[in-house]
């Protein structure tokens, strides 16, 4: 376990080995998000080190968090990176499934830096960690496509910001109903990121 200092946002972190450590698409949803004026409850999918819900945290302190982690180990050291700056008043930490987790909260706003890369053969050289952070599926969206459709089907009233990559982005597959936004785009090499939002505010009120 590693102490690191991260000026630009005022805080430190603890990362273990087994943790995604935040990186180029970490801070490119951070910088380029803005949380509706409305919004009371945000709800951040796959937490990692916590970074991204704590920076809001400081930034927007009368909101309240969830994060949703399914790893234990990652779990427990988001609700140990909140103590230590101070925002875990703030911020519920939960082992267990997106899904699962979203059956029990209605939220304003949830946020995903998911992994987003298309899977192929060669990622076998991989480490299990690196897959899970990396790695979306066959075509890279398909996990996110998973949510949005849960999202609409359950007709919740949120919004949902998301990352995708030019690599694994077909729009054609999504329901033509489900309303979305094009926020910022940067490039990273060989690909542009694109911070997405999706708006469920037309869906009804959720069952």
């Amino acid at each position: 376990m590693v102490r690191y200092n991260f000026p630009e946002y005022e805080i430190e972190l603890e990362i273990s080995e087994d943790v995604y450590f935040p990186a180029e698409d970490t801070f490119f949803l951070i910088n380029s998000l803005t949380i509706p004026n409305n919004c009371e409850l945000i709800f951040e999918v796959g937490g990692g080190s916590g970074i991204i819900s704590i920076v809001l945290a400081k930034k927007y302190p009368e909101l309240r968090f969830i994060v949703c982690e399914i790893s234990y180990d990652a779990a427990k050291l988001i609700s140990s990176n909140c103590r230590l700056n101070e925002v875990n008043k703030q911020i519920d930490v939960v082992c267990m499934d997106k899904i699962d987790a979203l059956k029990e909260v209605s939220p304003d706003v949830i946020i995903w830096n998911p992994p987003y890369l298309p899977a192929e053969e060669e990622n076998e050289i991989f480490p299990k960690l690196d897959k899970l952070a990396l790695f979306g599926g066959k075509e890279g969206y398909e996990e996110v496509y998973q949510l949005i459709t849960y999202l609409k089907d359950k007709n919740f009233k949120t919004s949902f910001f998301t990352i995708f990559s030019s690599l694994a982005w077909d729009t054609s597959k999504l329901d033509n109903n489900i309303s979305f936004e094009i926020l910022n785009t940067t490039k990273f090499f060989f690909e542009k990121l694109y911070l997405v939002r999706f708006d469920f505010s037309d869906n009804n009120v959720k069952k």
